[in-house]
């Protein structure tokens, strides 16, 4: 009777460790970051030139920009007076020095 009560104990460990085990996995997944083409947390996270995926002239994350081939009055604006800010986890293009965001 003293084997069968171990035998069940180990089997509940084990479960345990395996329900921990999923629930850690379902927790990292979750705290990854999204796949956003305009997700960021720092300025240096956001570029500018032109879209991996379309080749158009384009910022956000720089995951997704290929900074080789510039849109320089797209990026920085005719005047030079644009810049790309990451703002509330988003790269935006905003006045420099200033935080409003450009429509």
């Amino acid at each position: 009777m003293k084997v069968t009560a171990t035998v069940s104990q180990n089997w509940l460990a084990l479960f345990l460790i395996i329900i921990f085990i999923a629930v850690g996995i379902a927790t990292l997944e979750v705290i990854s970051p999204p796949e956003n083409s305009k997700f960021c947390m720092i300025d240096s996270d956001c570029a500018c030139g032109k879209s991996n995926a379309t080749g158009e002239c384009f910022y956000g994350n720089k995951n997704f920009v290929n900074t080789s081939e510039q849109c320089p009055d797209f990026c920085a604006g005719i005047g030079g007076n644009l810049e790309i800010k990451c703002i509330n986890s988003e790269c935006r293009q905003v006045k420099k020095g200033n935080l409003k965001t450009q429509p």
